[in-house]
């Protein structure tokens, strides 16, 4: 696995991480609504809501992705708010559309124990996967990582009752 993770707590200056909070819980949210570069909708495994790629968001998001993690987002695949309410462990790779696509995730609200946050995946049999590598839900951590061949799931098997688990995706293609 050639995950190369990078977590940064603090990702998103606090005025924005506060707007974004408050923003996610009032959406709404579908298993339909990832939109690809394309325009066409393809279904995903979590609820989301898109982040128009013209939207003034992107250009923010990037600004925290170029100070934290020194990449710059060259082709965007998609992005958008996801709610994750899964209690059973998931592990899927995504869909990518460009070489070396870099997949970002921001915890924005949610149950703060250890197992709400996002595990990675060694697959070991067709459908067996053994847990690697586990980043604990904290609110405005951002976590990056190379999607290619990435199994990876959210982990809420211990968060407090139904709590869904909202963050934003960005899928993209870096710039140096």
């Amino acid at each position: 696995m050639n995950l190369e993770l990078q977590v940064q707590d603090n990702f998103l200056p606090e005025e924005l991480f506060l707007k974004l909070k408050q923003y996610s819980i009032t959406l709404d949210y579908s298993s339909q609504n990832i939109v690809q570069k394309s325009g066409d909708y393809e279904k995903h495994v979590f609820l989301s809501n898109p982040i128009n790629e013209d939207d003034d968001l992107i250009k923010d998001l990037e600004k925290s992705i170029v100070k934290h993690f020194k990449f710059k987002i060259k082709n965007l695949h998609l992005a958008a708010f996801t709610c994750v309410n899964t209690k059973k462990p998931t592990p899927h790779t995504d869909k990518l559309m460009y070489p070396n696509e870099k997949h970002l995730i921001i915890y924005l609200d949610g149950d703060r124990k250890l197992n709400a946050g996002t595990g990675f995946y060694e697959k070991i049999k067709d459908d067996a996967f053994e847990l690697n590598t586990a980043v604990g839900f904290y609110p405005n951590r951002g976590l990056i990582f190379n999607a290619a061949g990435c199994f990876h799931s959210p982990l809420l098997y211990t968060a407090e009752g139904n709590l869904p688990r909202f963050s934003i995706i960005i899928w993209f293609q870096p710039e140096k």
